[in-house]
């Protein structure tokens, strides 16, 4: 059952300030791939679960700056990459530019995708689903777009994933007298297998079990400024809460570091791929 479309997941200016550049996307990009415990890229193990080949055309639909473009350019697969940020697209495409590869970026929103029905061999909607107010909407769009026999993959964050960074969140704020919001990712995570299965019967989950190995607090809270920081209740991204949140949340985890030498955060993730009946 999908949660409640009222959040900051789906907000209008909490996207903005997440999205209209890659600033802060590069910044947890960066930190997974730095301080992941397991080295297996995460990017090569999803792709390896929809068998592509040489010539499929593949929708990448809320594709942020393109992180999955090059791995499909090697495979021989022709790009389209979807995305309602035009900060993204924007990116998405200097970036296949430089590369030189073939992708073609659209601005458009996963509940309206611009594409002829059965037109595509593969898609790929990788960590974005908890912000589409409508996400039966989307699911139904994807399934019109992808030819019979399609595979789809929806990639996603495990509901406990970050837990440590998030809870200490939670506990930092209140102590400022802030209410937490909850986390963004709450709309749609590897529990809501029943709602992929009501457009993609066959769709089965895969986890990919990781953690973060912070060795630092401050390598960590980098990473905490870049979003759950504004997980505050009325604040605006960036807001005042930020200076007086950093602080509170050093108090938090300082301890855990001291003892342990490193900040551990578990973050499974993974994803569910299914083929169109």
């Amino acid at each position: 059952m999908m949660a409640d479309s009222v959040s900051l997941a789906t907000d209008a200016i909490y996207l903005a300030d997440q999205y209209s550049t890659a600033e802060k996307l590069r910044i947890r990009q960066e930190a997974h791939a730095r301080y992941s415990e397991r080295t297996e890229d995460f990017f090569a193990w999803a792709l390896a679960l929809l068998d592509l080949s040489a010539g499929q055309v593949v929708a990448d639909v809320g594709c942020g700056p393109g992180a999955y473009h090059p791995l499909l350019h090697a495979a021989g697969c022709r790009t389209i990459a979807l995305d309602a940020s035009p900060g993204m697209t924007d990116e998405t495409q200097h970036q296949a530019r430089q590369r030189q590869l073939d992708v073609h970026a659209i601005q458009a929103r996963a509940e309206a995708l611009p594409l002829r029905s059965a037109s595509l061999d593969r898609l790929l909607a990788n960590h974005m689903l908890y912000h589409v107010s409508n996400q039966a909407a989307a699911l139904a769009e994807m399934h019109r777009a992808l030819k019979p026999g399609g595979k789809v993959l929806l990639a996603t964050n495990a509901p406990d994933a970050g837990d440590v960074l998030y809870l200490a969140h939670c506990t930092a704020a209140q102590t400022l007298g802030y209410t937490p919001a909850p986390r963004v990712t709450s709309r749609f995570h590897l529990g809501h297998l029943s709602l992929v299965q009501e457009y993609f019967p066959d769709a089965q989950v895969h986890v990919y079990h990781d953690a973060f190995l912070f060795p630092t607090l401050d390598a960590a809270l980098r990473y905490y400024a870049s979003g759950i920081i504004d997980l505050i209740e009325g604040a605006s991204p960036g807001g005042s809460h930020v200076q007086r949140l950093l602080p509170a949340m050093r108090i938090q985890l300082q301890d855990k570091v001291d003892s342990e030498g490193r900040l551990r955060v578990p973050k499974d993730a993974g994803c569910f791929v299914a083929r169109k009946q």
